[in-house]
């Protein structure tokens, strides 16, 4: 058994790919809070236990079934593995063979039976955001994070001369406004309480510019998206001062009571929300202005994929459609009831085919994104796949 806690790559996949008959495929949501391990063991078990039962009903052989309950047992004993828990596990298990991705973004609970296995939820880790900066801010106190694809999100070391907290940025300017007007305490008596809203100001700003230095030592290139949680007029004079084309999301809210687990799982929350609403923005833009750059034709989109043609593929992780794909001609052969078979016409077994064309793509030196199909109702998306080409066709 292989535990992999860094994000999937190439060279993955392709182990993955391909006949692995009889396979099993289980998505499971995690947390790495320790309340949480037993619900997430109870319900990897019983996905394992519906697997199985569907590979001896399928008429597999004992000795295939009794392998299968070798590697899941190695799973499910594996206190390493429980005691390291991120927000999900893909586990990947056939006949001496088991592969399990420790993953930090939420996945939904699925099993899958059959010959080969499932790899679109897998393939979202990689293809989409998994790494993010968060500021929070209040009267009390500040704190700046960072999420790593492979690790929760924990503070950043800040400069100790920074202002703590409002009370603090407060007592400073009214330090130096005294310095600039030769002292006298009625001057700060008399000003402070109606200066209370400059100072808000004055404190957010600061928080802000101090940020943004940091970011700039971090992520030059402004990469990695900004999550601020903060209540008003906080919030607000913060992303006043935003700048550099980073993305920054402001999210409403005193954050005081969130810990570190919170934090995170906030700022993953946040994540899929972003990506989601880019997703939107990208194929409405890509619509309106397609001039022969799209394709939704699953045959078409395979032969493409295979001359590089694909600039990137949009497909939905929710939806299967079975079939074969040949990797150097992009041919696709269709299973059985327009794709919703098991195998193809002669008998032999077929996989899904939306990942192995998001995998072509990639090879061939394209991008992939994975939507869920419903999250785009209000768009352009009409799945179960939409590429952008390189060019125009003709």
């Amino acid at each position: 058994m292989t535990v992999h806690h860094e994000l999937p790559t190439t060279t993955d996949f392709a182990t993955l790919a391909g006949e692995h008959h009889p396979a099993i495929t289980i998505y499971a949501a995690t947390s790495p809070v320790v309340s949480e391990r037993e619900r997430a063991e109870v319900a990897v078990k019983s996905l394992f236990d519906e697997a199985i039962d569907r590979i001896r009903s399928g008429g597999a052989e004992t000795s295939e079934v009794d392998a299968l309950k070798v590697e899941r047992d190695a799973v499910l004993g594996d206190r390493s593995l429980w005691a390291g828990l991120s927000r999900s596990l893909a586990i990947f298990v056939a006949p001496g063979f088991t592969d399990v991705y420790v993953l930090p973004n939420r996945l939904d609970d699925a099993v899958h039976a059959g010959s080969h296995f499932v790899l679109g939820q897998l393939l979202r880790a990689p293809s989409q955001d998994q790494e993010a900066f968060a500021v929070t801010l209040s009267s009390n106190e500040w704190a700046l994070w960072h999420a790593l694809p492979t690790a929760r999100a924990e503070q950043m070391p800040l400069d100790p001369d920074l202002p703590r907290n409002l009370d603090d940025a407060a007592n400073r300017e009214a330090g130096e406004g005294l310095r600039r007007r030769g002292g006298g305490h009625g001057d700060r008596g008399t000003n402070e309480g109606d200066r209370r809203p400059e100072i808000h100001d004055i404190y957010a700003k600061r928080v802000a510019d101090a940020v943004w230095h940091e970011l700039q030592e971090h992520d030059p290139d402004a990469r990695v998206p900004l999550f601020v949680f903060a209540a008003e007029p906080l919030l607000s004079s913060f992303l006043d001062r935003a700048h550099n084309g980073r993305r920054v999301v402001g999210v409403q809210g005193g954050p005081d009571r969130l810990g570190a687990a919170e934090i995170d799982g906030e700022l993953r929350q946040q994540l899929a929300q972003l990506n989601v609403n880019e997703a939107k923005t990208a194929l409405t833009g890509l619509a309106d202005g397609s001039a022969g750059r799209v394709e939704r034709d699953l045959a078409a989109i395979g032969r493409l994929a295979a001359d590089g043609a694909v600039e990137c593929l949009w497909f939905d992780f929710t939806t299967s459609v079975n079939g074969t794909l040949d990797h150097e001609s992009g041919a696709i052969e269709f299973a059985t009831d327009h794709g919703n078979g098991d195998a193809l016409s002669d008998g032999r077994h077929a996989g899904d085919l939306l990942p192995e064309l998001a995998m072509l793509v990639i090879a061939r030196g394209g991008k992939v994104v994975t939507v869920r199909g419903d999250d785009l109702e209000d768009s352009v998306w009409d799945g179960p796949a939409m590429a952008e080409l390189r060019f125009a066709l003709t």
